[in-house]
C-alpha cells in the first residue's frame, strides 16, 4: 500500500459500497467507518433519508457527520448535486473531498463534482470503473489514515 492522495473529508455511497441490499454491512465497512471517528465524512445516497437511517441502524454502522439523500437534492446520481452538497455540509471544497462508490452513475457524479473517486469493484472487471480516479477490489483494500489533520488514502 502506498499513499495516493490527501483529503479533508470523504463521502461514501450507501447501497453496495457500505451496505448490501438486505442491510448487512459490506465486509470492511464497519472497520473503515469506525476508523474515521473524529474525521469529516458523510454519505450520499439516492434513497430517501428514512430508509438510509434504517439501513445504517440495521447494519450496525456509525452515523455520518452528514447524510445527503434523495430528499435533499433535485437530481440524483449521475448529477453531481448530492456530492457537491455533501462537501459543502462537511465544510470542505470539492477538490479536497474523496468519494468511494460502486456504481457507474455514482462514479460519474463524483467526477462531475470535481472529486477523486475510488471505485469499489466488488468482483467486477476494472473496465467498469474506467471513469474513476482509482479502483479497489473491495473496502478491505482501502485505508484512510489521519496525518497532520488530513486523511491519507492508501491503496
Amino acid at each position: 500500500m502506498s499513499v495516493v492522495g490527501d483529503y479533508d473529508g470523504v463521502l461514501f455511497d450507501l447501497f453496495g459500497t457500505l451496505v448490501e441490499d438486505d442491510a448487512r454491512a459490506v465486509d470492511g465497512s464497519i472497520e473503515l467507518l469506525t476508523g474515521l471517528a473524529g474525521q469529516r465524512w458523510g454519505i450520499v445516497t439516492s434513497c430517501h433519508a428514512r430508509l438510509a437511517h434504517a439501513m445504517l441502524g440495521v447494519a450496525g454502522l456509525p452515523f455520518p457527520n452528514t447524510l445527503i439523500a434523495a430528499d435533499d437534492v433535485q437530481a440524483n446520481k449521475p448529477s453531481p448535486e448530492g456530492y457537491l452538497l455533501g462537501a459543502r455540509r462537511l465544510g470542505i471544497t470539492a477538490r479536497r473531498c474523496l468519494v468511494l462508490e460502486d456504481s457507474t452513475a455514482g462514479i460519474a457524479a463524483g467526477r462531475a463534482a470535481g472529486m477523486d473517486v475510488v471505485a469499489i469493484l466488488r468482483g467486477r472487471a476494472a473496465g467498469f470503473a474506467a471513469a474513476a480516479t482509482w479502483s479497489a477490489p473491495d473496502l478491505r483494500a482501502v485505508r484512510l489514515a489521519e496525518s497532520a489533520g488530513v486523511l491519507r488514502l492508501l491503496l
